[in-house]
């Protein structure tokens, strides 16, 4: 695989913390306003991405073409996948599904070891906030790994869902306390973010811009792209 070409997840070990959605946004972003090769594995055993990427396609028929490209693979042949069509892109977002235990060799735990970079959402709740804790300490046993064999593994926090939560402030607190750099930036629960589409980016409407273009420049100053 090119030593170019970036991997990226937006993860978290809990499941409903937005992150499939943020991958959609950030990857159609990058690829209609940065012009890259963006690739998105959905690894997720409910194949939401792929599902969506296939409608939206059906949708609006042959005649248009997507930004990016979305597969539907397993988590055990993710890392064979990079390494046969790896170059092929600029950036690969992998989607990895919730994890049930910390196991060193769960198939799920390993695809962050494929990863170069890991956007973690994180919701204002006891309950989310423990899970991403939990996660955390995963994330930190890769980077020492990658560390290791002379690799990096760049990571960082925001909190998701800002306006639902009277907690988020609390959440980020214990984040940091733990170590995980946040972003300044946040999303809100707003409309835009619900449906997003794989042919145009958010950020080609008004309120799209004005909503997600600060994470958006956040995103790609801190990952360095």
């Amino acid at each position: 695989m090119a030593k170019e070409t970036r991997i990226i997840s937006v993860a978290n070990r809990k499941g409903g913390v937005g992150k499939s959605i943020v991958t959609i946004l950030l990857a159609v972003a990058l690829a209609r306003h940065k012009k890259k090769r963006v690739l998105i594995l959905d690894c997720d055993n409910q194949g939401s991405i792929a599902e969506m990427y296939q409608n939206e396609i059906d949708l609006m028929g042959e005649e248009y073409e997507p930004a990016i490209e979305v597969e539907e693979i397993t988590a055990r042949k993710v890392q064979t996948f990079l390494k046969r069509f790896g170059q092929d892109y600029d950036l690969i977002f992998v989607d990895i599904p919730r994890m049930t235990d910390n196991k060193k060799d769960n198939a799920t735990v390993m695809l962050l070891y494929n990863c170069d970079s890991i956007l973690m959402p994180v919701i204002g709740s006891e309950v989310d906030v423990l899970s991403s804790l939990d996660f955390l300490a995963i994330i930190e046993e890769a980077a020492e790994f990658k560390e290791e064999v002379g690799e990096k593994l760049t990571y960082y926090g925001f909190i998701n869902r800002r306006n639902l939560r009277k907690t988020n402030d609390l959440a980020e607190e214990a984040m940091r306390k733990q170590g995980l750099k946040m972003f300044k930036n946040s999303l809100a629960d707003l409309k835009i973010y619900t449906l997003p589409s794989f042919f145009t980016s958010v950020m080609e409407t008004a309120e799209g811009l004005r909503r997600f273009e600060g994470f958006y420049k956040e995103f790609c100053r801190k990952f360095k792209l």
